[in-house]
């Protein structure tokens, strides 16, 4: 989720109808409270959170979702070129040359086609073999640049969890819903925070932030918030695309939630691990 800060406030207004943007089993949801007290509690009497709103249900191109995807699974590939595009935009700058020096043939290929696969994102897409350079142009629309600077990644990672979740619901023949873009409070409503992902399993909630940037290092806010919500340890975790194994691991270990990068498998098994810590208790 693209944000100012990496875990901004959200205002104190009244929420509005809660809209799943999938949910297993058809159980209704409910609407607004019109008092202010939320809408839903995440687990009763446990977690010291409450669910006020959820992301509206925009239908998603199939394409653009596969594209979100086709980019996370090349994170190690593409990162550091999305972020200089990043730097693009900062500067104002429509038109950009990146450069692939340093890169095995295979790797440049990869590249490139990737890139001439993100229409309506970049235009007038060319390699110059002399440079090793890429050039095009940045399309400066609105939903390209929220897409290009960080959605793609939340919209990935929702789809994953959500494949893990169905093969799981049929596997153990349990229920489960899954929400962006979700507004939160503690159960006083005296802080308030938004988050990139929530989903819920045979009952029991989990969070999940996504980080697609290279400077994310906030380790204890995230930590203070999940302790506050009382979401850790085992239901809070953070999706990084520059996190290292090694720092995931230490981070786990002192600050009591979930790490993980874009590497192989990793998300799915977090996820996997999450939901049956709960489910085999």
């Amino acid at each position: 989720m693209l944000k100012a800060k990496a875990l901004c406030a959200v205002n104190g207004k009244l929420a509005p109808e809660i809209r799943p943007l999938m949910s297993v089993g058809g159980a209704p949801v409910p609407t607004a409270d019109t008092h202010g007290n939320g809408l839903r509690d995440l687990i009763d009497g446990i977690q010291n959170i409450v669910i006020e709103s959820v992301g509206s249900d925009e239908k998603i191109p199939e394409a653009v979702g596969q594209l979100a995807i086709k980019m996370m699974k090349n994170n190690d590939l593409i990162k550091d070129l999305l972020h200089e595009l990043r730097q693009f935009y900062i500067r104002g700058q429509k038109d950009f040359r990146l450069s692939l020096a340093g890169k095995s043939d295979a790797e440049k290929k990869q590249i490139i086609s990737l890139f001439q696969d993100m229409a309506g994102l970049v235009s007038n897409v060319r390699y110059f073999p002399a440079f090793q350079s890429l050039n095009g142009s940045l399309v400066v629309m609105p939903k390209a640049q929220m897409f290009l600077t960080g959605q793609y990644l939340e919209l990935a990672v929702y789809q994953t969890i959500k494949g893990v979740l169905q093969k799981l619901s049929v596997k153990y023949k349990a229920e489960y819903e899954i929400y962006r873009n979700v507004r939160v409070a503690d159960r006083e409503g005296k802080l308030k925070n938004e988050f990139d992902i929530a989903f819920q399993f045979n009952g029991i909630w989990y969070i999940v932030e996504c980080k697609s940037g290279k400077c994310f290092s906030d380790w204890s806010s995230f930590a203070e918030l999940g302790v506050t919500y009382n979401i850790v340890p085992d239901h809070l975790l953070l999706v990084d695309a520059y996190i290292s194994d090694s720092k995931a691991e230490c981070i786990e270990y002192f600050c009591d939630y979930y790490v993980c990068n874009l590497s192989g498998i990793t998300l799915q098994e977090k996820v996997t691990k999450m939901v049956m810590n709960d489910f085999a208790a």
